[in-house]
């Protein structure tokens, strides 16, 4: 009888190891994921990895692999490209709430606002990191979290965290030249893991050194408190003294965590008409600058999307630090202290389909911050190229 228990166990245990010979590994589950977006169609990689045998073995590296892998990548469209190769100039305008944009008071921001793409709703969301948050979201496309009590930026800088997707990194893999204004010598690691160096003079004097050089550059810088007005003056004069506007793209966020409001402009050449009507965030900049300059990079790994996609809209704005957010989406805002949801019209036909929406954008919300607060603690990508 034992002897027959015995077999019968060798028998099943020699099943179960067949079969799991048979089951894909790591490696082919990436590639079948990644096999299944045209990369011609959407902004999607044919990864070398993560999912390498010696990470395979880490259950928190494959449970974030499935994540990012499964994910819905923003398709490309008739803007994909359309500025490739154009220098860009990137101006994040803290606590600048313009009243109003006009001619005479704002011509900076009235030339931006009159000759590049419309931008509605923009949300500035409050991720309780300061500074650090929104230089974070806008730089990284990812949800800034705060990691072992560090927030995002500063344990970005500390560890030498890999960013594969952040603005700098892609830009730089595709030739560009990537500078930050307005930091100091603490930030000058972050800003590398970002992608960029610290330029040594201000926005216009960096722009005037690299402007006519055989490589495409990158230039952005940061104002706290300042007249951006200004500073858009000196840039303007700069590019047209250099005859450097015509390639050049000039995109500016500006705004306030305190009215959780902000204005974002995008402008360059083709853009004049391009009007975006869903809700956005500093998270979804850089995979639309991406997008336009035809840089290559993987939608599925930003928390953001490209905003000029033809599927751009869907995802939910955040709109403070935490994995139980306040969100809102073009269909509405969500409100988590309440549990209430606010429909923008009246698109759902009963309370039935309007609560399963709200569960499905709560569980994306949710999974957003979890999955970037583990890219920062585990160091994702270097972990899983190993």
């Amino acid at each position: 009888m034992r002897r027959a228990v015995l077999v019968l166990l060798v028998l099943v245990l020699g099943a179960v190891m067949a079969a799991r010979a048979q089951l894909p590994t790591a490696e082919e589950k990436a590639a079948a994921m990644a096999a299944s977006w045209d990369s011609g169609r959407y902004n999607v990689l044919v990864l070398d990895g993560p999912r390498t045998a010696d990470t395979a073995g880490s259950s928190l590296i494959t449970q974030i692999d499935s994540y990012f892998l499964t994910r819905t990548p923003t398709a490309k469209g008739r803007y994909t490209g359309l500025l490739a190769g154009k220098d860009l100039v990137l101006l994040l305008a803290e606590e600048w709430v313009p009243e109003s944009v006009n001619r005479v008071q704002t011509p900076g921001l009235y030339k931006l606002l009159s000759e590049g793409a419309q931008v509605d709703d923009v949300y500035a969301p409050v991720w309780y990191q300061g500074r650090d948050g929104r230089e974070f979201a806008l730089l990284s496309g990812l949800v800034p979290t705060m990691v072992q009590s560090r927030t995002a930026m500063a344990w970005a800088g500390q560890q030498g965290t890999r960013l594969p997707y952040a603005l700098g990194q892609c830009l730089g893999a595709a030739g560009y030249i990537c500078r930050a204004c307005g930091g100091d010598v603490d930030r000058a690691a972050a800003y590398g893991a970002l992608g960029f160096d610290m330029a040594d003079g201000d926005l216009a004097e960096t722009v005037a050194d690299l402007a006519g050089g055989e490589d495409p550059f990158a230039v952005y810088q940061y104002l706290q408190g300042q007249d951006g007005e200004a500073v858009l003056a000196r840039l303007w004069e700069t590019l047209e003294r250099q005859d450097a506007a015509g390639d050049t793209v000039v995109a500016v966020l500006t705004g306030s965590p305190e009215p959780l409001r902000g204005r974002l402009f995008l402008w360059g050449d083709g853009l004049t008409g391009a009007h975006v009507t869903a809700p956005c965030s500093e998270l979804d900049v850089t995979p639309t600058l991406l997008d336009l300059l035809g840089a290559a990079y993987d939608a599925r790994f930003l928390s953001g999307r490209d905003l000029l996609s033809a599927d751009g809209e869907g995802r939910p704005v955040a709109l403070y630090g935490s994995a139980y957010s306040d969100w809102a989406t073009d269909a509405g805002c969500y409100t988590a202290g309440t549990g209430t949801f606010d429909p923008a019209d009246e698109r759902f036909s009963t309370d039935t389909e309007a609560a399963r929406y709200v569960r499905r954008m709560c569980q994306t919300v949710y999974d957003g911050y979890i999955y970037a607060r583990r890219v920062m603690e585990t160091d994702y990508f270097r972990a899983a190229e190993k």
